[in-house]
């Protein structure tokens, strides 16, 4: 997977059979991560200009427009991955296989750990899942500058930290609370409005024993949504809170300690 030759879950990378491969700043940089990230589909040249100019495009925008991806053909001839550019109405279309692309291959992976999950795999669900992860390497476009594309690399942003919850949360009802802690405690300190994870953290303690600790993790997270948002927390964390008080928060059923 590190050979991979398109990469967008980071910064935006182009690999050739001996290295990385430089994609001029700007807008060629902006012209490949749109055309990757709807690689074999159809990208319009209107949407191009907008991703580069925004409002206020030259009267020469489609035809730099044209010249960008005339260079960034030639770029293409030398990446490791089988990768063309044909110009198809209203705009262009670059074709390469799924797997030459991380943010194709991430979604791929999800998906399919998805369906294992509905089909009663979930080992096999959270497998496919930290592979899905694995493929990042920072935040999505990272250095790249549009305000447009910026929009995406959030959604992708946000695809990951929901693959994460979700592997977490199979790894959950999987019984492997106690190694989960670690990792939980990290992701709540990085994404304290989360209260998804918070409520992954809060149930991580208490099944691996650790109730007072379980108890604090929700207060800690009631004095963040406090001073940050002026809110309290939402109905399933004061769940838990509650069952936790009550002694009655039950472990997940199907509790299984294999890797």
């Amino acid at each position: 997977m590190s050979r991979l030759p398109f990469r967008l879950l980071g910064p935006l990378q182009v690999h050739g059979p001996t290295g990385p491969l430089r994609v001029p700043p700007g807008r060629q940089e902006v012209i490949l991560a749109a055309l990757l990230l709807d690689a074999n589909r159809v990208v319009g040249t209107p949407h191009l200009v907008d991703l580069i100019w925004e409002d206020n495009p030259p009267e020469t925008a489609r035809t730099q427009v044209q010249i960008c991806v005339s260079r960034l053909r030639k770029l293409l001839a030398a990446a490791a991955g089988e990768a063309t550019i044909t110009t198809r109405p209203p705009g262009y279309v670059l074709h390469t296989e799924a797997g030459n692309v991380d943010a194709a291959l991430f979604t791929g992976l999800v998906l399919r750990a998805r369906r294992l999950r509905e089909q009663g795999a979930p080992r096999e669900a959270v497998r496919l899942l930290r592979s899905a992860v694995t493929l990042w390497q920072g935040e999505c476009l990272s250095g790249l500058d549009s305000g447009p594309l910026a929009n995406r690399a959030r959604q992708l942003n946000e695809e990951r930290l929901s693959a994460t919850e979700l592997r977490i949360q199979l790894e959950l009802e999987l019984g492997r609370y106690d190694r989960l802690v670690g990792e939980l405690q990290m992701l709540t300190h990085e994404h304290p409005l989360r209260e998804k994870l918070r409520g992954q953290l809060i149930q991580a303690l208490y099944w691996s024993g650790r109730q007072a600790e379980a108890l604090e993790a929700f207060r800690a997270g009631r004095r963040i949504l406090a001073e940050e948002l002026g809110l309290e927390p939402g109905r399933e964390l004061r769940a838990l809170e509650s069952a936790i008080l009550a002694g009655a928060l039950p472990p997940p059923a199907g509790q299984d300690r294999r890797l």
